[in-house]
């Protein structure tokens, strides 16, 4: 049986019924301006403090060198050193989403928690497809090991990792690729791309709850190159065999998520093998919710409270 909605996520589906969803056969350049424009209505009116620069890292494929465009952010600080580093990847299945669609999330955790947070512009598909973001993410999560006194004005920060949905995925997938993480903070992630129907979260809101069936196969048309790419262990790192030596991991569910069941599965392979976990499920919580804060401001307080209580505990 659903659980029921939250108040503000009630709000939240009068307005999306309103307008109801995305008409999938519009081109994707279309699809995608859609969504951004969606975006600020929903931002509220928070104001950040500190201070963003716009960089890109450096990277190879197949011996071609090309930039990944990153935002970092830079909370207020009297003394202009900080001590923590979060690498955020930004959902939207791998398709849509930008650093612009996930800047204000970004910019309350940054300044809410008091860490640098580097806003990552990964590439997408359908232009560059599966596995293309997973380059990038081991890319910027390299350069950003390398480079903690650039960042944070100190080589001793630590480094971690912050994804929503398909973010979450490459944050949990990068942490299997790359040694010397400090953390993994996975919102609402999707963590295997195979046999979805299993999860009970799939059957109760894969319809009628923003993020549905149809949206998710149209995701992973646009993503993937073939079925098979989805039995690759790099976009369903709940596929892996071994979990030991992963960082700390805090998962932060929403309730009434065709993803919902995942995690705890993905927790319980962490746990297994050794790595300290924490889980917050939002009750009453949809899809989505962290591009949003306008309306879910209580759900996004209360994300970013169990961050910093998170944070604390490192």
């Amino acid at each position: 049986m659903a659980a029921p909605l939250s108040e503000e996520s009630q709000m939240f589906m009068n307005i999306f019924n309103a307008v109801g969803p995305m008409d999938l056969t519009l081109p994707i350049e279309q699809l995608r301006a859609m969504y951004e424009a969606g975006t600020p209505s929903l931002l509220g009116d928070y104001k950040y403090g500190g201070v963003l620069k716009e960089q890109t890292v450096p990277a190879v494929e197949d011996g071609v060198p090309y930039d990944i465009p990153i935002t970092i952010l830079q909370p207020q600080s009297a003394s202009g050193v900080w001590n923590n580093i979060m690498i955020f990847f930004h959902g939207g299945g791998w398709v849509m989403g930008s650093r612009q669609s996930h800047m204000r999330i970004c910019e309350m955790i940054s300044q809410e928690c008091n860490s640098v947070v580097v806003n990552v512009e990964y590439r997408m598909g359908p232009e560059k497809k599966f596995p293309a973001c997973y380059t990038d993410a081991e890319a910027v999560v390299r350069w950003a090991l390398a480079n903690r006194q650039e960042l944070a004005n100190n080589s001793s920060a630590i480094v971690g990792v912050a994804g929503d949905s398909a973010g979450a995925n490459m944050s949990a997938s990068v942490c299997h690729l790359v040694q010397g993480l400090a953390y993994q903070i996975l919102i609402y992630p999707s963590l295997t791309l195979l046999a979805r129907t299993m999860y009970q979260s799939y059957e109760k809101y894969g319809e009628g709850y923003v993020l549905s069936a149809q949206l998710m196969a149209w995701f992973m048309q646009n993503f993937l190159n073939t079925k098979e790419d989805a039995e690759s262990v790099l976009c369903s790192p709940m596929e892996r065999k071994s979990f030991k030596g992963l960082p700390p991991a805090l998962f932060i569910v929403s309730e009434c998520d065709p993803l919902a069941d995942q995690a705890p599965e993905y927790r319980k392979k962490l746990e297994t093998d050794g790595v300290r976990t924490e889980y917050v499920l939002l009750k009453g919580a949809l899809h989505g919710f962290v591009t949003r804060p306008g309306i879910f401001k209580k759900t996004n307080e209360d994300m970013i409270t169990a961050i910093g209580n998170f944070f604390s505990k490192l």
